[in-house]
């Protein structure tokens, strides 16, 4: 069992001292042979050594991972306090019995630790534990390595004799043989371990290509049990999409080097082909000879979905997976090329949604995305394979019509565009209605250049917006000037606001039954010091678009509350003021607060201001309307629906909202004698807001005749030249001095 030197030294043995050794190795053996744990295998060495070498206590020191120091790795009769003296001994040659075994990689008996030099460094833990002697042998582990120590220390000076240098190398070398099986076994647990749970799947065969094992990811991958599989050749994966010149290839690659890898199709349990990453070694014993063939793979299904995804989202919107910017611009220029030689012509349409932001601002952002999507799909069925369709960012889309031969086609797709988008949009139980401004520029009647052509394109877009929304512009010469005309606008705007360029005109309104004058609508005018006087309608968009109309905004509500406080207080009690809120001032929250602190400010009563809502902040998000109006009632202030009449209102929808008035809208009111259509408009308003209980304010009533119609059908106020033309405050407060009423027609 333990080799030649051990069988010389059995020579020199008693035979009662051979029999005692016999012994030993046979009960080590069989706890061995029943499985017995490492830790108690070396215990029940120690333990039989003592009682073969009375009043001595055997322990067994390892090296740690480093190889640095020496730790008690069993002493059964050593209280742990005992061996806890002996721990962290570093091997030297002043370290005792132990410490010079590994030094010296030798057996070392030492019969006196009180005098021996070699244990000059523990001699106090000597005489704290009454150790007088200590023979200690190198134990060899894997690889002949030395990885500790095994000692007999002794209560009395003694040497050792034969027999106790037989116990001491029986010892280690049982002690050696454990703590590598040990090692093997905590390595094939461990390689077992990796086997079992490693996520790359695994295939083991023999030489003669036979399966002999596979782990969890490989049934997992293929779909195969193990039991299905074990026993079979691996050709039972194949897929039959690779020749035999193929597999030639890979078998002699092995044969020559040992390894092949590539991708390679491989079938499914279920049928199903997919690529896999294959990687096949081979093992010999030391011999030489070959014993088995090691296939690790993995599926290349997700990592290639996944490539292809990444590759697509550089170059596609990842919401509406349309074209991208980069990606449209690529094709719109193929396209162009293409024109040159065939000499059609390419138009760009720029399409931007009207009102989006409401939409995102009162729906929420997860609706805006879902109307985005659905545009773009409804979008796709309007263009031919052979056009582009891109997202440009935001809520604005690029389409790009090839091989246009007249303009009449491009109107034919416009058109079409229009009546689908047109159709109310379902998005989470909402019912969603939008209108696109479109822009069009064709190449090359407008530009060379994709550049060019876009800014072109988005120009006439905004001409469009300008031209009520819901249409379409192609682009003229004209918007050029138009174009920077608005970008000298937007800039004097922003130093109008720091200035204080604005000033408030008042343009009376009269209470029909009682001839006579009840308030003023605040009419805002911009002091340009260049261009003089600008009425709204020259620069309010503009404010809108730039975020310049809040601070604007508020200086009117500010300016037309102190003016009627200045009014009051000259005599003129019954006068009310009427202030236009915008969608912007009111989606930004905190236009309650805002109205509250200009009443604070002025000291006006509430009840003689007005806020007229524009049509546009009638389509945010109901309860955030209602809550907002709730807001406003609460301050007592009055509300009128502006320009009513021209838009979608639905009855019921008017019903539920807190306001107080119907401001009939003037391209309804003028020329009402020669307008049968229009006065019949009218008339009906009139009627119905009477039913709801709301006052009705005319505006545009110009002539004698529009008057004369609006008594007739017991309108309730009136607006317009009639009444008189907007003025300054001061001025407007001089007229009513002086006549008191409205004129009485």
């Amino acid at each position: 069992m333990f080799g030649k030197a051990e069988a010389i030294g059995y020579s020199q043995l008693a035979s009662c001292e051979q029999e005692q050794i016999v012994r030993l190795q046979q009960t080590i053996l069989e706890m061995v042979a029943l499985g017995h744990d490492c830790v108690d295998l070396i215990e029940r060495v120690c333990t039989l050594e003592e009682q073969l070498v009375p009043n001595s206590v055997a322990s067994v020191m390892l090296l740690d991972d480093q190889g640095h120091h020496l730790d008690v790795f069993c002493a059964p009769s050593l209280p742990p306090a005992a061996a806890a003296q002996l721990n962290g001994l570093r091997p030297g040659p002043g370290a005792g019995s132990c410490g010079n075994a590994i030094y010296l990689q030798a057996p070392v008996f030492v019969t006196n630790t009180l005098t021996d030099p070699r244990w000059s460094d523990l001699r106090r833990t000597a005489i704290n534990l009454n150790i007088l002697a200590c023979w200690s042998v190198p134990i060899r582990g894997q690889g002949g390595r030395f990885v500790g120590t095994f000692a007999l220390s002794s209560f009395e000076h003694r040497s050792p004799t034969a027999f106790h240098r037989k116990l001491l190398e029986i010892g280690a070398s049982i002690i050696g043989i454990v703590l590598a099986r040990k090692k093997a076994e905590e390595s094939l647990r461990l390689s077992a371990k990796v086997f079992e749970n490693c996520s790359e799947s695994i295939m083991i065969t023999d030489a003669m290509r036979t399966i002999v094992s596979v782990n969890p990811a490989f049934s997992a991958v293929t779909g195969y049990r193990v039991e299905e599989v074990v026993g079979k050749n691996p050709h039972i994966l194949a897929s039959g999409r690779h020749d035999a010149h193929f597999y030639r290839g890979m078998w002699h690659s092995l044969e020559t080097s040992g390894q092949w890898q590539g991708e390679i199709w491989n079938r499914r349990k279920n049928g199903e082909i997919y690529l896999q990453w294959l990687s096949i070694s081979s093992v010999w014993d030391p011999g030489g000879t070959l014993q088995n063939y090691v296939a690790i793979f993995y599926d290349l299904t997700e990592p290639r979905k996944q490539e292809a995804q990444i590759r697509f989202l550089a170059h596609h919107d990842p919401l509406t997976e349309l074209p991208n910017r980069s990606t449209f611009r690529d094709r719109l220029q193929l396209a162009i090329s293409h024109t040159a030689r065939s000499h059609a012509k390419v138009a760009l349409l720029f399409l931007d949604i009207d009102n989006f932001k409401v939409v995102n601002d009162s729906l929420g952002h997860f609706i805006g995305d879902a109307l985005l999507k659905e545009i773009a799909s409804r979008l796709r069925q309007c263009v031919r394979n052979t056009d582009i369709l891109g997202r440009h960012g935001g809520d604005e889309f690029l389409i790009a019509l090839t091989d246009i031969q007249d303009i009449d086609a491009i109107t034919d797709v416009i058109v079409k565009i229009k009546q689908k988008l047109a159709e109310t949009f379902h998005l989470e139980g909402r019912e969603v209605s939008v209108s696109l401004s479109i822009g069009v520029a064709v190449h090359a009647d407008d530009g060379p250049d994709i550049d060019t052509l876009l800014k072109k394109a988005d120009r006439a877009m905004y001409h469009a917006k300008e031209a009520g929304r819901d249409t379409y512009r192609f682009f003229t010469e004209r918007m050029n000037v138009d174009a920077t005309e608005h970008l000298l606008l937007t800039n004097s705007l922003r130093q109008a606001v720091v200035r204080g360029e604005f000033s408030l005109y008042y343009q009376p309104r009269a209470d029909l039954a009682r001839n006579r004058v009840v308030g003023a609508e605040a009419l805002i005018r911009w002091n340009h010091p260049e261009r003089g006087l600008l009425h709204p309608e020259r620069f309010v968009s503009i404010a809108e678009e730039s975020g310049l109309i809040v601070p604007i905004g508020e200086w009117a509500l500010r300016e037309a509350c102190r003016q009627a406080v200045s009014w009051h207080e000259a005599g003129l009690t019954e006068l009310t003021v009427a202030v236009s809120i915008s969608a912007v001032q009111f989606t930004r929250g905190d236009l309650g607060d805002t109205v509250a602190a200009a009443l604070a400010e002025s000291g006006l009563d509430p009840a003689s201001l007005e806020l007229q809502l524009s049509e546009s902040i009638l389509t945010l998000d109901t309860e955030k309307l209602f809550l907002m109006l709730q807001r406003l009632k609460s301050l007592r202030v009055s509300l009128s629906i502006d320009r009513f009449g021209t838009g979608n209102y639905s009855l019921a929808f008017l019903k539920r909202l807190p306001v107080d008035k119907l401001k009939i809208d003037p391209s309804l009111v003028r020329d009402l004698a020669n307008d049968s259509a229009n006065t019949a408009i009218v008339h009906a308003v009139i009627q119905m807001a009477r039913g709801l209980n709301l006052r009705t304010l005319a505006a545009g009533a110009d002539s004698d005749q529009d008057l004369t119609f609006l008594r007739r059908y017991q309108c309730d106020e009136i607006q317009g030249y009639c009444c008189g033309q907007p003025m300054p405050g001061d001025e407007f407060a001089s007229s009513l001095a002086h006549s008191g009423t409205a004129p009485d027609k």
